[in-house]
């Protein structure tokens, strides 16, 4: 398979479906159609053909955080533990077809290619991968509508092959920088957060309680308080009884104390059971027959205080509302970083989006209003949230699952960063979510479990938090901490295996290499003369067996 053949069906279908094109000087595509009805639909064909075979090895993103799809053609492998088309995000599975969104990778004939999305302003891309081989891919008009003679301005689209994968996904990157400006922020963002060891039951008392401990460290920055503070999702400025001084001396405290407050908001949603779901019911979505219908009915319903409805951000109250809120935290409060959470509500299908909004048109819509309270100085994190839609709206972006202290979630974590890895400081700031190193109630992983951990956290070269109660943490646990903030500080280049299997972190005067063993047997490897760990410093044997499970991080001073 080569770039030609690919453009050659890639033609062929834009001249089947009436589609024009203009081959942009970026390797990019700018398509357009007029609309006429008679061969209209919601997703609207662009490429067809085979491109591989059953054993064609693949990468696909999904249209949000949790899904995503590897292994081959004919045998797709879930590395996300939520994809887009099985539920419990989807009722309505598709049996003879992989569903992906953004873009898709595979390698055939030695040769990596690349098809995808380099914008998303309005609408998404949709991806039919076949078990033979066979691919189509569609643009999806995301619930907004046209008329007949509406001239209708594709998401631009390109095609890449190279010999390298990491040099694909690298002129993949700039592509979309062209199209979605990067967000950047000028602070190193470290720091602890409330959610991994508190949960919803977090109290003042334990944020208090951690902010003594983090004052002695000063590379760990922002204090996160997250879920919990509220009442109801949605009334974001009624706060639980857990909180009887409401925010106002809880973040003061946190300044005082020489720390950045950080807070978590879940801004697209509202809880039934919130007064703004009683008082402003005109503030939600509704399904296409007018029906005030709750989010479970058409997608997964939410982890808590459900059932969730959706916000209407084409209505400009919704809008008014959201900045109101937001206005409080951050010119009252002086909060500086916000995690949104549940992003993908804002953007799922089912629900009737008015102003002949699409469902990227209502989150966008929503983040753009936030930012246009907060952005000029504040870190913002997205959540939950559908991916591509967030392309230059947000700082910082969630690219794995929750984090869980056993062995099977540590993993997937692992695979979840690696395959996002690229994404890192080219489309956002990745967050790899919190390192937690101790157990937790049922939450129980053992050493080996816990160093893998560490390993992936140091790759993430992202946002840093801690998920513990700081007051389990001890010296030893401190030390870590400090060399991956150590390594995050400084200037690097990473590269790795395409198995994943081996990292290469470049540092300015010296190296690290990571090694790591997914499978259920120890294997053997053998390290380079002056190999010292780089968590315990201690001095290497050449020949070393890598247990099952594990990972070691290996220091080359001057390599």
């Amino acid at each position: 398979m080569n770039k030609q053949r690919l453009q050659a069906l890639f033609y062929k279908t834009l001249k089947d479906q009436d589609i024009a094109y203009k081959d942009l000087d970026t390797k990019e595509y700018q398509l357009v159609k007029v609309i006429i009805p008679t061969i209209f639909s919601d997703n609207i064909l662009i490429f067809e053909g085979k491109v591989g075979c059953f054993d064609t090895p693949f990468y696909s993103e999904g249209f949000q955080m949790l899904s995503q799809t590897g292994g081959t053609f004919g045998s797709p492998k879930a590395i996300g533990r939520c994809p887009d088309d099985e539920p419990p995000y989807s009722f309505d599975p598709n049996y003879y077809c992989k569903i992906a969104y953004n873009y898709i990778i595979f390698r055939k004939d030695n040769t990596w290619c690349l098809l995808g999305f380099t914008s998303c302003n309005h609408y998404s891309g949709v991806f039919e991968i076949y078990p033979d081989g066979y691919l189509k891919v569609f643009m999806s008009l995301d619930g907004s509508t046209k008329r007949s003679g509406d001239v209708l301005n594709f998401e631009k689209f390109t095609i890449l092959c190279g010999d390298s994968k990491d040099a694909v996904l690298k002129q993949y990157a700039k592509l979309i920088q062209n199209n979605h400006k990067t967000l950047t922020f000028s602070k190193d963002v470290n720091g602890w957060c409330s959610w991994y060891w508190y949960y919803e039951k977090v109290t003042d008392k334990d944020i208090y309680n951690n902010l003594e401990i983090l004052k002695k460290h000063k590379d760990l920055s922002y204090v996160q308080i997250d879920d919990g503070y509220q009442t109801f999702m949605g009334d974001w400025l009624d706060f639980s009884d857990k909180f009887p001084d409401g925010l106002d001396k809880v973040v003061k405290t946190i300044i005082d104390a020489g720390k950045e407050p950080a807070l978590w908001v879940a801004p697209f949603i509202v809880s039934e059971h919130s007064r703004l779901f009683k008082e402003h019911p005109d503030y939600l979505l509704r399904d296409y027959e007018g029906n005030l219908v709750s989010s479970d009915k058409l997608t997964y319903g939410g982890w808590r205080d459900t059932p969730w409805y959706v916000l209407d951000f084409s209505n400009y109250e919704v809008i008014k509302y959201i900045q109101k809120v937001f206005r409080y935290f951050h010119d009252k409060l002086k909060i500086k970083y916000y995690k949104l959470d549940a992003c993908y509500w804002a953007a799922i299908a089912g629900y009737r989006y008015n102003r002949n909004f699409s469902r990227v048109d209502n989150y966008r819509a929503g983040l753009e209003s936030i930012l246009e309270i907060v952005g000029q100085d504040s870190f913002v994190l997205g959540c939950n949230a559908p991916m591509w839609p967030s392309l230059g709206l947000v700082h910082g972006m969630r690219i794995s699952d929750d984090i869980v202290r056993n062995k099977d979630r540590i993993h997937q974590v692992s695979f979840e960063l690696f395959n996002r890895l690229w994404m890192n400081k080219t489309l956002w700031l990745n967050d790899p979510d919190c390192l937690c190193l101790k157990d937790l109630g049922e939450q129980v992983a053992a050493s080996n479990d816990y160093s893998l951990h560490k390993a992936t956290i140091l790759l993430s070269d992202g946002v840093f938090m801690l998920g513990d109660a700081l007051e389990t943490l001890d010296s030893s646990d401190f030390a870590d901490i400090n060399k991956i903030l150590d390594v995050k500080k400084q200037d690097k280049e990473i590269s790795y295996n395409d198995d994943f299997t081996f990292f290469k972190v470049k540092l300015k005067d010296h190296c690290l290499h990571v090694h790591y063993n997914f499978g259920n047997e120890d294997r053997n490897i053998t390290l380079e003369n002056g190999a010292i760990d780089f968590f315990s410093c201690k001095k290497l044997d050449l020949n070393q067996t890598l247990q099952a499970g594990s990972a070691i991080v290996v220091d080359y001073k001057n390599s």
